[in-house]
C-alpha cells in the first residue's frame, strides 16, 4: 500500500475492521468453550498473522529517544534482534543487500493498533460485549506507557490468539485473554467510527459499507 493513496489506506482500513471483528468472534467462541468452524480457525490464523505485522511495524517506528532507559533499549534490543548463530553452523551465509526493502503496511497497522491500545479503556460502554462481563468496561484495562510495554502486548495477545487457534483457551491467563478480546474489540469499533465518517461525508467510490 502507498501510504499517500488514500483511497488504498481505506480499503486496507476495512479489511483490517474485517479482520478484527472476525477475531472478536472467533475468540468469544473460543472463550464460550464452543468448537471452532474452518473459517473461524482460518480468521486465528490471519489474526496472527496481522499481530506479526504490528509487531514488525512497531521495530520499524522505535525510535531511540521514546525508550525511557538505557536498560529497557538494551532489553528490547535483545528481544528484536534474532541469533542467526545456529544458522550459520549449519552452512547457511547471508549476503548483504544491495537495495533496501521499502516497508509495506506494518507501520500503518502497528499505527492502528496503538491508537486502539489507547482508546480501549475509554471505549463506550455500549460497545464492550466481553463475555460474561458483569460491567460493561474495559476502563480498567491500562494503556502502555513505554515501548517496552507496547511490545509486552503485542507478545501477550500473539499468545493468546496462537493459544486460541491451536489449544484449549483455559491455558492462557484470563486477563491475557480478555485484554487481547478488547483489543480486537476497540480495533474493529475504530475502524467502524472512522470509516463510517470518512464513507458518510467523502462517498469514496470503490469501497463499499461493511454488512
Amino acid at each position: 500500500m502507498r501510504l499517500w493513496d488514500v483511497r488504498a489506506g481505506l480499503q486496507a482500513l476495512q479489511t483490517l475492521g474485517r479482520l478484527a471483528e472476525q477475531t472478536k468472534a472467533a475468540l468469544a467462541r473460543r472463550i464460550q468453550g464452543e468448537p471452532l468452524p474452518e473459517n473461524a480457525q482460518a480468521t486465528l490464523h490471519h489474526a496472527l498473522d496481522h499481530l506479526s505485522e504490528v509487531r514488525e511495524g512497531f521495530i520499524l517506528s522505535l525510535r531511540t529517544s521514546a525508550v525511557p532507559s538505557f536498560a529497557e533499549l538494551r532489553a528490547l534490543v535483545e528481544r528484536v534482534l534474532m541469533d542467526w548463530s545456529a544458522w550459520e553452523a549449519m552452512g547457511f551465509r547471508f549476503m548483504p543487500a544491495f537495495q533496501l526493502a521499502r516497508p509495506g503496511d506494518q507501520v500503518f497497522f502497528f499505527h492502528h493498533a496503538y491508537i486502539a491500545m489507547g482508546i480501549l479503556p475509554r471505549l463506550p460502554d455500549y460497545a464492550v460485549t466481553f463475555p460474561h462481563q458483569r460491567r460493561p468496561t474495559y476502563a480498567d484495562i491500562p494503556v502502555p506507557g513505554t515501548p517496552g510495554e507496547v511490545l509486552d502486548r503485542i507478545e501477550e495477545m500473539e499468545h493468546v490468539v496462537w493459544v486460541a487457534e491451536n489449544a484449549d483457551l483455559e491455558s492462557a491467563p484470563a486477563d491475557s485473554v480478555r485484554r487481547t478480546y478488547a483489543f480486537f474489540e476497540a480495533s474493529a469499533w475504530l475502524v467502524a467510527t472512522e470509516l463510517s465518517r470518512w464513507m458518510g461525508r467523502r462517498g469514496w467510490p470503490g469501497l463499499r459499507p461493511e454488512g
